[in-house]
């Protein structure tokens, strides 16, 4: 986290327009993508997607070299930038050698990658932008808030303001109207235009062929009626052959804003053929005479070389990321600070803008795997995320406060339990009679400014176990994982699952050695600490042999079933151990049900609950059905939320690092909780439920959260 970051999080918090547009347009962007792929099968098509990716990037070198043989062979100039600086100059020394005034461009990520508006600008030439998202930020003097939606972060009203100020006329909001204001007013920049600038969907090695899609007539008009048409393709945007094109385009409109197919398709090779034989010196109907292709690394090929990275070249830059991202729903682009944002925008920045400029965007992301979801190539964005993570940490060390806090606390149980100890002395003065906190003093206040903190219990939960060793009963044996939540904050809801597991008759115990999963460490690019935690919870929870183990916090148990098998690949031994566990894992709902699948349903309670599914449950271990069903059977009448499966912004350190950004995201979540009219909102997690009785609190609602075992238990 840097202060730079944490000051644009404020001001975008802060900007009511843009919390205004942003409450507007992300549920429709939501809603639009759900009808979008109404009817396809969404999985069949992101496979093939992601395998056409995967080989192409595996033979960028090949269809570069192919490419470029095929484009000159077609008519086209081709150039090959290696960075920025190069393309910028290539594109500057075309327009100069025609002697260029009036540029027109139509939407490229890859422009704003490199800052080609801006630096033609700065030589004295008037370039417009003519996407009609792009044209409002421009005229905004502000950089794209989404790849694909320029201008999301602005309220029409905004846009009438800008729009009027353009043209000098008074507009009203009117959609329609200013729509049309924008049409006539660009229809002029395209008959001035001596060169029009583009970007690519896709390159074909195998013809030189462009393929560019759009959803305004924009882009078909930047690239025929200049004489000059210049292209800007990133290397990531080959493929071997047009085949490969028909996987794009079924996933790519539906992924950025919800519709089949696109609006326009272009498939350009090479210069009008009657343009140059005409010698057209401006707009025409053949097309352009020259046609310029800049291919452009800029990090790209160090991205290739890069095992861990690769995979980012997959991305086909259409936004469904971020219409799911709910630090995005919060935030809009510009807070990233540079052009690319969302989680795999945070990667693309460390490659194409530097190390050090990755490492705010990066401190952003909640972990919520929502992105890795909605992805039309399958990346794992998520992955890229904390590989980016551990290289931070490599390259340029812990921040001190983490490295205190991991490294010399978390690392060694026993410092853990004191310092937990003597925070919960401390506590003392601020804890209320129902063991909330909440008011802090100064630095610590901005924490519990938009939840109630739960206080430190004074007997955490291996204070309170005695048995520690599952007994010869018979009965399956069932380790109970606490995590730091339930063992520290909320012992009771420990005790109450305990209690519920063993009424359905299994043997559960507390393994008393068992420590941190280690994922704050882990998701912060610690490993080392991470390694160390991991080790010491194999060993604990192996040596009582048990038939399942069970925890109330699915991030810990995706690190004990997910990731403690990567951490230890290359110690077969321990990787052993941590496959055997891995299979032992469950869920409490899920292992109930696994017990006892045939257990009459009980009477109606008349108590309506509805419920939240966690991240790294839902989508971390694919669990959401089971605990659903164990509700019903239990007795309780469930009521669907709005987005029962968004993030309720606890996000692990961003809940420390950026509390108001965690309080907004939260905010959404209990919205749609009060909407159900539930007087229960239902969790499998024990941070969730930190994050929502905090919320809750706050709002003076009467409204409770409760895990399932409370519910059994009681």
């Amino acid at each position: 986290m840097s202060r730079t970051t944490r000051t644009r999080v404020r001001k975008a918090l802060a900007d009511q327009h843009l919390q205004t547009a942003m409450a507007r347009l992300m549920p429709l962007l939501k809603l639009g993508r759900q009808l979008g792929m109404t009817g396809i099968d969404f999985k069949a098509l992101q496979q093939e997607l992601h395998q056409v990716k995967e080989k192409a990037i595996a033979n960028m070198p090949q269809l570069i070299a192919q490419f470029k043989e095929n484009a000159a062979k077609a008519g086209a100039t081709v150039f090959d930038a290696r960075d920025a600086k190069t393309a910028n100059e290539y594109v500057l020394q075309v327009a100069r050698t025609h002697r260029v005034e009036h540029i027109v461009k139509s939407k490229s990520m890859l422009g704003e990658e490199i800052g080609i508006r801006e630096y033609l600008e700065h030589a004295g030439i008037e370039t417009t932008e003519t996407d009609i998202g792009e044209w409002i930020v421009q005229l905004a003097k502000e950089t794209p808030a989404h790849i694909s939606g320029p201008a999301i972060h602005k309220t029409i009203e905004q846009v009438a303001e800008l729009f009027a100020k353009a043209t000098g006329k008074q507009l009203s909001t009117d959609p329609q109207l200013l729509l049309d204001t924008a049409r006539e007013t660009l229809r002029q920049y395209y008959i001035n235009a001596q060169m029009g600038i583009s970007g690519a969907n896709a390159a074909i090695a195998e013809t030189g062929t462009l393929v560019i899609v759009t959803n305004e007539g924009n882009g078909v008009m930047s690239t025929t009626l200049p004489p000059i048409h210049v292209a800007l393709v990133g290397y990531e945007k080959l493929l071997s052959s047009l085949e490969g094109v028909n996987a794009l385009l079924r996933l790519l409109s539906r992924s950025t804003v919800g519709s089949k197919m696109p609006v326009y398709v272009s498939y350009i090779t090479g210069p009008s053929a009657a343009a140059t034989s005409l010698r057209t010196t401006s707009f025409s109907t053949q097309g352009p005479r020259e046609l310029h292709i800049v291919l452009v690394d800029n990090g790209r090929s160090q991205m290739w070389k890069s095992a861990e990275f690769r995979e980012a070249l997959y991305c086909v830059r259409c936004g469904a990321c971020l219409n799911v991202c709910p630090v995005f729903a919060s935030l809009a682009g510009q807070t990233y600070g540079h052009i690319y944002q969302g989680g795999i925008g945070t990667v693309l920045t460390a490659f194409h803008h530097g190390w050090d400029k990755a490492q705010g965007p990066v401190s952003l992301c909640m972990g919520c795997i929502a992105c890795k979801d909605v992805c039309p190539a399958g990346i794992d964005i998520p992955r890229l995320v904390l590989n980016l993570k551990i290289k931070l940490a490599e390259e340029m060390g812990l921040p001190w406060t983490d490295k205190l806090a991991f490294q010399s606390i978390l690392k060694h149980p026993g410092r853990l339990n004191k310092t937990v100890k003597l925070a919960s002395g401390l506590q003392r003065p601020f804890v209320d009679r129902d063991l909330m906190i909440r008011h802090l003093p100064y630095p610590f206040n901005a924490l519990a400014k938009t939840i109630s903190l739960p206080a430190l219990s004074s007997q955490p939960l291996y204070q309170r176990m005695k048995h520690a060793a599952p007994r010869k009963t018979g009965k399956p044996r069932v380790a109970f994982y606490a995590g730091c939540v339930a063992n520290y904050a909320y012992p009771e809801l420990s005790e109450a699952a305990i209690k519920a597991l063993k009424q359905y008759n299994t043997d559960t115990y507390y393994p008393i050695e068992q420590v941190c999963c280690g994922a704050p460490a882990f998701f912060s690019g610690d490993i080392e600490t991470a390694m160390s935690l991991a080790k010491k919870n194999i060993e604990a929870l192996e040596k009582t042999k048990p038939d399942y183990i069970v925890t109330v916090c699915p991030g810990c148990a995706n690190m004990l079933q997910n990731e403690y098998p990567s951490l230890t690949l290359n110690e077969h031994n321990w990787n052993k151990k941590a496959k055997i566990l891995a299979t032992k894992i469950r869920d409490f709902s899920q292992l109930i049900l696994e017990l006892f699948p045939m257990v009459e349903k009980k009477p109606e309670r008349n108590v309506k609950v509805t419920y939240h599914d966690p991240c790294h449950l839902k989508r971390g271990r694919g669990i959401c059905n089971e605990p659903r069903q164990l509700l019903q059977r239990e007795g309780f009448e469930l009521v669907e939320m709005n987005d029962s499966d968004a993030c309720c912004g606890f996000g692990g350190h961003v809940v420390l690092a950026y509390p108001e950004l965690s309080g907004s995201v939260l905010n959404r979540k209990l919205d749609n909780i009060e909407a159900t009219g539930a007087q229960i909102v239902v969790t499998n997690c024990a941070a969730c439920l930190l994050q929502l009785r905090g919320g809750l609190d706050k709002r003076h609602s009467r409204i409770k959260a409760m895990h399932p075992a409370e519910l059994l238990a009681r």
